[in-house]
């Protein structure tokens, strides 16, 4: 006795079979070629920097927004320019490139005995501090972040640390944190923000500050940066920042200026007796010398 319903069952579970075979990832029927990738795909796997697929040259002797620092020795200045970092002789003459490329680099700065500098740099696809030998050589992750900002990197006296103004949260503002050059989390220095108001809470935001452009004094005990309350904000009146004094022993903050055009960028002098900072003056940004035992500016 024959039994179609039977061989029709057979047929379409081997139907069934076939089509479930060739949707299955990685399947392909013999002789049939992938499907090639586009640009766009072949592009994710690329390594990190970049290569770049033209060039562009001219010649400038004038920059924007640079930061520069100077060696120990007084003998090379180091500074950033359209991404790239260059050295450059004091007494002048021709820049040499010592870090570049598809990256975005910036803000060097020399270590203590001047044979290493700190930098930051998006070169693994996000920005992060980054440390390499004085010539640009062997260039090391000191942070591993994906989704952080950084500002302004200094060294700790003794070379073996860096202090960074770091930024993660959605309002915007830095905080300082401190990390071996080897690596790590690294840890926040002084006392931590305000936590933000939980989802939908209508509770308002308490002020946060942003903490930036720090130095080591010479003995490592103080911090002196710029502080600033609150997130960015237009039509902000004057004074918007000022420099302020931590002390890593005791804990105790002090605001040492009260500059009516605001106080930013402190410099230390070698003796850490000395501090200069910028401040805005009707149109213009000079400099101002604070004498730090006597509190005396000019």
């Amino acid at each position: 006795m024959r039994m179609p319903g039977i061989r029709l069952f057979r047929t379409m579970t081997f139907l069934l079979l076939v089509v479930t075979m060739t949707s299955l990832p990685g399947f392909r029927v013999s002789g049939q070629e992938p499907k090639p990738e586009s640009r766009a795909e072949e592009k994710k796997k690329e390594e990190l920097p970049l290569k770049p697929t033209e060039k562009v040259e001219f010649t400038t002797d004038e920059g924007t927004w640079m930061s520069l620092d100077v060696s120990p020795d007084g003998q090379t200045i180091i500074f950033d320019l359209l991404g790239d970092i260059y050295a450059l002789p004091i007494t002048g003459g021709e820049a040499k490139r010592l870090l570049g490329g598809m990256s975005f680099e910036s803000q060097p700065k020399f270590s203590p005995d001047g044979k290493k500098i700190v930098f930051l740099s998006d070169r693994s696809g996000a920005e992060n501090v980054w440390v390499a030998e004085a010539d640009g050589s062997d260039p090391k992750p000191v942070t591993k972040g994906r989704n952080q900002m950084f500002v302004s990197p200094t060294w700790t006296p003794d070379g073996r640390y860096i202090v960074v103004s770091r930024s993660t949260d959605p309002i915007g503002t830095f905080s300082l944190w401190m990390y071996h050059i080897e690596g790590g989390t690294g840890v926040q220095i002084g006392p931590p923000d305000p936590p933000l108001p939980e989802p939908g809470s209508q509770e308002p935001a308490r002020p946060r500050q942003n903490k930036m452009g720090a130095v080591v004094s010479p003995d490592g005990r103080y911090l002196y940066y710029s502080v600033r309350t609150g997130a960015f904000t237009y039509n902000a009146m004057f004074p918007l920042w000022q420099i302020v004094r931590f002390d890593r022993e005791t804990g105790e903050t002090t605001t040492i200026t009260n500059a009516q055009g605001s106080a930013m960028r402190p410099v230390l002098s070698p003796d850490g007796k000395k501090l200069v900072y910028a401040t805005r003056y009707e149109t213009g940004t000079g400099l101002r010398v604070r004498d730090l035992e006597t509190g005396e500016e000019r």
